[in-house]
């Protein structure tokens, strides 16, 4: 994985609202950043419910010493770019997931692809 810095730059070229986040850990072994969103530009996050987000685009995590790591951007697959996932909670309990694999032609038209307000009001509309 890139660094939360990049992944985090990547999501927000993806997404199309301004938001905010804090960290939220790390997943897949520790080498992916975990965000979750505070903000969103003209929407209200109810309460009950909690956004998490991430962007994996599947560089391997390397160690260049005892005390620091680095990201090598070799993959398995050059053709992949990356996942986008978004996961809409109440508590531990998982109301909607978004994943999305983007390849070399759907990356590069990643720009304002996704909402989160989008994905916020289907789990309001389906009463989740």
């Amino acid at each position: 994985m890139s660094s939360a810095a990049e992944q985090l730059t990547v999501l927000r070229e993806i997404l199309t609202e301004d938001f905010e986040v804090k960290d939220a850990g790390r997943r897949g072994g520790g080498n992916t950043a975990l965000f979750e969103v505070t903000f969103i530009e003209g929407v209200s996050i109810p309460k009950d419910l909690t956004v998490i987000i991430n962007f994996d685009d599947g560089k391997k995590l390397i160690w260049s010493d005892p005390k620091s790591l680095s990201y090598t951007s070799e993959r398995i697959d050059t053709r992949f770019k990356g996942n986008l996932n978004v996961f809409v909670m109440r508590g531990k309990k998982v109301l909607r997931q978004i994943h999305k694999t983007f390849n070399q032609d759907t990356f590069a038209k990643k720009a304002n692809t996704y909402s989160l307000r989008r994905i916020l009001e289907t789990v309001r509309k389906d009463g989740l």
